[in-house]
């Protein structure tokens, strides 16, 4: 055995994936449903789709037969038409424009006063509507009535029109009619009424309207003679013009003595933050400064004595005692004259500072009034403004009331004048109801090419609520969807396989080498080989959920068809409790595994040799009292180190995963675990939770085999089978299992009375 540790185990690789139904199905990333999986639902359910959609549609037309016998319905319609009110009509709201959508919210009005309860309530009072069957079916009661006329009359308007239609549809064709006449009889009469009471109100309401208009213009008047008596109108407006040249005069002032502050300002502002030694002097202030008289004076005294320095350096040299006496008193004069200099230069600036800031003030003063005359005149100007506004304004509201009585006179005597006109009528009656000659329902077309396409969708409704309430295993998509397993290969159930050799489906690839079995067996070899590396998959467990989902027969199986491929295989029975290699291989004999886990025989020692060269079997022995301890102790691990040095491929035939603990034990021991499900038994579920239970413990799980899939409709190995055989019939074939040496080989199970396929407690064959 290669060795490998739960942590150091592969990934699960993904099976490849093969576009025969008996190819590898690799794992999908959702159990979400897919257009093939619709496709092979219909495929495989046609028949109960077919069945139930005759079943359905056989209903449907008994049911629309018996609807045709007793219980027809009869329709009579009327049709009103409602003309708008014309543009400037009296009857017309101000606010109102006739367009469509206006149009629309009259009719949808109208409809609603049709379908009004109290309407109804009229028409069930009238006593012919008492004697009808329409009122009897309600058991004579005019409330329940009332709301069944209601909830069965048809009011609606027509589309780009100004009709509305009235219909109602019952048993009895004349009822039908009368029924819809006199709605319309009560209702023409209540919207006359209406109408006469409409006008009546809006003729109120004008009259009404123009008194509070004259009212109100008469008011306008006498505020507007009041203001003219206070206010000289003219005076007022040559006042208000020469305050607005004025704030004009002014608005310019106050710009100039802003321009002026701030200038002033910000020489201050450059006098005041800078240092008084820096700030430069001009020509004025420097002639003011050298023709002081005291400045002049030391000015003076220090260049004479320049001049007797000259002349007594001349005589005793510039180190001599009277030199150095004469240069003291000359740098004494000099100093006098700097300071002297520093003293009108630092007054000069400060006479400059103070002029400016009296500047400043004066400026400030001078904007200060200049604002308090510009709020002055602005304020006159403002109130001057208010006074002419407000007349202009009273002036325009007169103006607008007088022309808004104009109007509401001329709406007034339109209005009088439509009230005196007795014959004008918006609502007329264009279609009365006429007797109803075919019945309305039902309609035959109608009823059976809709009843056929809900007969077929209530089919199809089944047959997929029948595929979701399935748990059942049935397809590599089950498998691949709720397993999250990839699909090795599909194994045809043994009574759909047509070579009549094939008895048994542990002898399947020895006795049938070119079945369909045969074959589905090679697919699954070839897809381990592309599964991953051959050293990662050298001692593989063979387990399944629960028993009897015949793992082994696809270990035996497989293990020939393995060994056919020229590798050496060692299979080995690891199933204690109930043990089966040991009767599908006649010539082993009593000892096997357990006898090498307890320390009582060697590997080579038990090995039996089968009729194919590469491939030995290994019997599981007699039942240790603790099957699992020994599977998991250290001579186990041993055991099957030994086996891969030996063999090229190790299959454990284990017990089932679900059950016992002993599957769990192995699968962290070997280098892989091929699950073995089987179509039509094993649940979703049962799948899932195995796949999870080998997950938690670290388990490499490479993939799954479905076992004794079934030749179904739209599914898998229907199509094969006839194909297979017809290109198999066409062919020679060359026998793939060579003649063992000494004679013919008894068949697999010949000392047994009967097979494990034919035992009702076989433990795992299919």
């Amino acid at each position: 055995m290669s060795g490998i540790t739960p942590s150091e185990q592969l990934p699960v690789p993904q099976a490849l994936a093969i576009g025969s139904p008996i190819g590898g199905t690799s794992v999908t990333g959702g159990e979400g449903w897919t257009f093939h999986d619709v496709m092979r639902v219909l495929r495989q359910r046609k028949v109960m789709i077919i069945v139930l959609t005759i079943v359905f549609y056989i209903l449907v037309v008994a049911a629309t037969i018996l609807i045709g016998i007793f219980a027809p319905a009869y329709t009579s319609e009327a049709l009103l038409e409602l003309e708008p009110p014309k543009a400037g009509d009296a009857l017309m709201p101000e606010d109102r424009e006739v367009n469509k959508d206006y149009m629309e919210r009259l009719l949808q009005t109208e409809v609603q006063k049709l379908r009004s309860q109290a309407l109804m309530a009229k028409i069930v009072a009238l006593p012919e509507f008492k004697k009808t069957a329409y009122y009897r079916w309600y058991d004579s009661n005019a409330g329940e009535a009332a709301q069944g006329l209601q909830d069965d009359v048809s009011i609606a308007p027509i589309r780009e029109t100004q009709m509305i239609r009235v219909a109602l549809s019952c048993r009895e064709k004349v009822e039908a009619q009368e029924i819809v006449r006199w709605i319309v009889e009560q209702y023409t009469t209540m919207f006359t009424d209406s109408s006469v009471q409409e006008m009546h109100d809006r003729v109120a309401s004008l009259e009404a309207t123009l008194a509070s208009l004259e009212e109100q213009l008469e008011t306008k008047r006498s505020q507007l003679r009041n203001l003219r008596e206070q206010r000289n109108l003219p005076m007022a407006e040559m006042r208000r013009n020469e305050a607005r040249e004025h704030v004009v005069y002014l608005r310019n002032q106050i710009s100039e003595i802003d321009a002026a502050v701030a200038s002033l300002q910000a020489q201050l502002d450059t006098l005041t933050n800078v240092d008084p030694s820096r700030l430069p002097l001009t020509a004025e202030d420097e002639l003011i400064i050298e023709s002081d008289p005291i400045l002049r004076f030391w000015r003076s005294q220090a260049e004479n004595l320049d001049v007797q320095i000259q002349a007594q350096m001349k005589l005793f040299g510039p180190n001599h005692r009277a030199v150095v006496m004469l240069r003291k008193q000359r740098d004494g004069y000099y100093a006098k004259e700097n300071a002297k200099r520093e003293e009108l230069i630092d007054r000069i600036r400060k006479r400059r500072l103070e002029s400016l800031q009296q500047q400043l003030a004066q400026t400030r003063n001078v904007q200060a009034r200049l604002m308090d005359q510009y709020q002055q005149v602005q304020a006159e100007e403002q109130d001057l403004d208010r006074a002419m506004l407000t007349f202009q304004q009273m002036q325009e509201d007169k103006d607008m009331l007088a022309q808004q009585i104009s109007e509401v006179q001329t709406r007034l005597t339109e209005a009088r004048h439509v009230v005196s006109d007795k014959t004008r009528q918006r609502l007329h009656v264009r279609q009365w109801p006429i007797l109803a000659v075919e019945p309305s329902r039902p309609v035959y077309k109608v009823y059976l090419s809709a009843g056929f396409v809900l007969a077929l969708l209530a089919a199809i409704g089944v047959a997929f609520l029948r595929e979701l309430t399935d748990q059942v295993i049935r397809t590599p998509v089950d498998v691949a969807r709720h397993g999250r397993l990839s699909v090795l290969g599909c194994v045809p159930l043994l009574d759909d396989e047509e070579a009549e050799e094939v008895e048994t489906i542990e002898d399947a690839v020895r006795r049938a080498p070119h079945s369909l079995i045969a074959e589905a067996f090679r697919r699954v070899r070839t897809n381990l080989q592309f599964s991953g590396p051959a050293e990662s998959q050298r001692c593989l467990l063979i387990t399944s959920p629960g028993p009897g989902d015949g793992k082994t027969a696809v270990a035996v199986n497989l293990a020939y068809t393995l060994a056919h491929d020229q590798q050496r295989v060692l299979l080995i029975d690891c199933n204690f409790r109930r043990p089966a290699i040991h009767d599908l291989f006649a010539q082993t004999g009593d000892k096997g595994l357990s006898h090498i886990l307890v320390g009582r025989g060697q590997l080579e020692d038990l090995v039996t040799r089968t009729e194919v060269p590469t491939l030995d079997v290994l019997c599981s022995g007699p039942m240790p009292p603790t099957p699992a301890e020994l599977l998991g102790s250290d001579r186990m691990r041993a055991l099957l180190a030994e086996a891969v040095k030996q063999y090229d491929r190790v299959l454990l035939d284990g017990p089932p995963t679900l059950l016992i603990s002993d599957a769990t034990v192995l699968a962290m021991q070997v280098d892989g675990v091929v699950l073995v499900a089987r179509a039509d038994e094993n649940t979703r579920g049962a799948l899932k939770r195995t796949k999870e239970q080998l997950d938690a413990i670290h388990a490499r799980t490479i993939g799954a085999i479905i076992n004794a899939v079934k030749a179904r409709a739209g599914g898998y190995f229907r199509e094969q089978y006839r194909e297979f055989y017809e290109y198999m019939g066409d062919a020679t074939v060359v026998a793939e299992l060579p003649e063992p040496q000494g004679g013919p080989v008894p068949p697999v199970g010949a000392d047994s009375e009967e097979s494990d396929a034919d035992k009702p407690e076989s433990p795992d064959d299919a």
